[in-house]
């Protein structure tokens, strides 16, 4: 039963870290229609964030737009607590 609980912990690592991803993309698009909704999705998205890491590697682009590097880092963090929780569910004698 425990492993089962791990799976969907995982899983729910994994979507929230392909939701952060796809947020970072979504934040390279220039079109002036967007922009509203792209700096609401931002600032939501930085208020859930560790202080440590909210506005870090904001980078602005030459076409107006920003990189979120916090996105991005904050997408590695939770795939790399989703490796570690699947390796320690994994057997050992399965590694």
């Amino acid at each position: 039963m425990p492993s089962r609980m791990a799976e969907r912990v995982s899983l729910a690592l994994r979507v929230c870290a392909c939701v952060l991803l796809g947020l970072a993309v979504f934040m390279l698009v220039p079109l002036p229609q967007l922009r509203g909704a792209q700096i609401d999705l931002a600032l939501a998205v930085t208020s859930l964030e560790p202080d440590a890491l909210a506005g870090l590697l904001v980078v602005a682009t030459p076409l107006g737009t920003a990189f979120r590097g916090d996105f991005v880092l904050c997408a590695a963090a939770l795939y790399l607590i989703d490796w570690c929780v699947g390796r320690a569910c994994t057997p050992s004698r399965m590694r």
